[in-house]
């Protein structure tokens, strides 16, 4: 092992949304950054100066090499929906993190997670990283920073095949049940910035909520604004057409099962019972600012 780099921050994820932002801000900032790169090329991000790794989060060697003397590193479970040992290969990743981490003795951990773990009822992905907490909480020489994150507003637009060819949104969640979403771009914000600082220790827990709560019919109608179908419905659909639907969309039958799990036990109000909006648990970041940039808007058909 190298000798640490106070000024090193090991980035994991830096091909999605959160993780690659998370590395632009650290780059914007000049902070030293180091990337994992596995599928998808991250030339731009070498382009700014960040050190890249080649390698896969399933490979023990290629962690060890990313956080090989950092001081500091954002820790994520990759969703490979593709995957039909997914919940088998999220355990063994979530193990092998910490591993890595406490070999290379990474003394300040952000670890990326999602509102409701650990509650009773909690279904599908987010049940998994009950585990992967615990193993982080287990390193004896980090500091670590677990982020909640409520529902991410990103997923909303994966619907967007369905709305635009059958110009219907739906799933299994409730049409009217209001509840926190997050945009993904603020989830980095904060993420990069107590990487930075890095002003928490021991085991912290911080849960992150956008400004208010929204429904499925509310969040249909204001894509639909921006898509120039102000009359776009929503409907809910039984779980078993939405588990078909996933499975067509690609998603193994494993994850498409955890998935529609975890819709209804969001409907059963196992997320987000007991959270509380605070200062500095809630992102500025509201659902018809995201849509604005991710979304062009069209004129009505």
């Amino acid at each position: 092992m190298r000798e640490e780099d106070p000024t090193m921050i090991a980035v994991l994820g830096a091909a999605g949304h959160v993780g690659g932002t998370v590395a632009d801000l650290l780059l914007e900032q000049n902070e030293e950054t180091r990337v994992l790169e596995h599928v998808r090329p991250l030339r731009h991000l070498a382009a700014r100066g960040a050190q890249v790794v080649r390698g896969d989060a399933r490979d023990s060697d290629a962690l060890r090499a990313l956080f090989d003397g950092a001081e500091a590193a954002l820790v994520l479970l990759p969703e490979d929906v593709a995957d039909p040992r997914f919940e088998d290969t999220r355990s063994r990743i979530a193990r092998m993190i910490a591993q890595a981490l406490s070999e290379q003795a990474v003394r300040y951990v952000v670890a990326l997670s999602s509102a409701g773990v650990g509650r009773e009822g909690i279904a599908g992905p987010p049940a998994g990283l009950l585990e992967y907490e615990q193993h982080l909480f287990e390193l004896s020489d980090a500091n670590v920073l677990v982020l909640r994150s409520a529902f991410y507003m990103d997923y909303l637009l994966l619907n967007l095949p369905l709305i635009e060819s059958q110009k219907v949104n739906g799933s299994a969640i409730a049409a009217d049940l209001a509840f926190p979403m997050i945009a993904t771009r603020d989830v980095a914000r904060q993420a990069a910035e107590r990487l930075r600082r890095r002003d928490f220790t021991g085991r912290q827990v911080t849960p992150l909520l956008g400004p208010e709560d929204v429904s499925m019919r509310e969040a249909t109608r204001a894509i639909g604004e921006r898509l120039g179908m102000p009359d776009l419905p929503y409907v809910e659909f039984p779980p078993e057409n939405v588990e078909e639907a996933l499975q067509a969309a690609g998603m193994t039958g494993e994850v498409a099962r955890l998935m529609v799990k975890m819709q209804l036990a969001l409907n059963a109000g196992a997320f987000y019972d007991g959270i509380e909006r605070t200062p500095g648990t809630t992102m500025p970041t509201r659902l018809s600012d995201f849509l604005a940039t991710a979304l062009p808007e069209r004129s009505p058909a």
